[in-house]
């Protein structure tokens, strides 16, 4: 099993050669979510994915999970790779990630991808969306909001393997949450603005926990944004992933 001696341990995996993706999961997922765009992907470019600290097989203690390590796990795990820049695409909390990395390292990012996150910018109407969510649910049902309400019906065996993967995870959603909501985490609206690579946000045509308009909004304070509205809950790239894996594509290869 590939593993990276960090600061904590970080499981990895890669597939294909080219041009590299580096692949950032959500709370509710781990390196094992992106089978669909490694199988679209690795193809023709070099995909690499990876458990953040805290998820799947990245076991660390809540006392280790910061959010503000994610741009040096990245980081380091490129520097390992011998990979001196890369496209990356980011789920829900892997925007935390994607962001950090463009804001602190903004060399070794090509191409930024936000999908369905507000990327830990600190946007006040994405953090109260999230919030109010977190506070009608338990964590079970806050990990079930992940997909759209009726994708179960519409695809039993989708939502089945999406709890699954899901259930690799063992830290508390308390114990994220408060690592990511940190006042000394979240980056200023006024610094994100700073940010003038290409960035793409999907927005998740029923998702509960940032709904279109919070995207919307997100997506007309960053410069260089580019909104895509895609049929789907909070993981289009697992809901819709032909959809998803289009527009990925043609805004990488672009």
């Amino acid at each position: 099993m590939p593993m990276l001696d960090h600061e904590v341990p970080l499981y990895y995996t890669e597939a294909g050669s080219g041009d590299p993706i580096v692949f950032c999961h959500g709370a509710g997922g781990n390196a094992a979510s992106w089978f669909n765009q490694f199988g679209e992907f690795a193809r023709d470019h070099r995909c690499i994915a990876y458990d953040c600290r805290g998820f799947g097989r990245s076991t660390c203690a809540a006392s280790e999970f910061d959010g503000s390590r994610f741009a040096a796990d990245a980081v380091a795990l490129m520097d390992a790779l011998g990979v001196e820049a890369a496209h990356f695409v980011c789920q829900s909390m892997g925007g935390w990630t994607g962001v950090q990395v463009a804001l602190n390292h903004p060399h070794r990012i090509k191409k930024l991808v936000l999908s369905d996150t507000i990327g830990g910018i600190a946007l006040q109407s994405g953090i109260d969306s999230i919030r109010t969510v977190a506070e009608r649910v338990d964590d079970t049902r806050l990990a079930s909001a992940a997909i759209a309400a009726d994708y179960p019906a519409k695809n039993p065996a989708g939502a089945f393997l999406y709890a699954q993967i899901s259930d690799f995870n063992q830290l508390p959603q308390d114990a994220v949450g408060g690592a990511l909501f940190a006042d000394a985490v979240l980056v200023p609206i006024e610094r994100a603005r700073e940010l003038r690579l290409p960035i793409l946000i999907f927005s998740g045509t029923d998702d509960v926990l940032w709904p279109p308009p919070v995207l919307a909004e997100l997506a007309q304070a960053l410069p260089t944004a580019k909104l895509f509205a895609i049929e789907a809950g909070h993981s289009p790239y697992f809901e819709n992933p032909q959809v998803f894996n289009q527009a990925l594509r043609e805004f990488i290869d672009k």
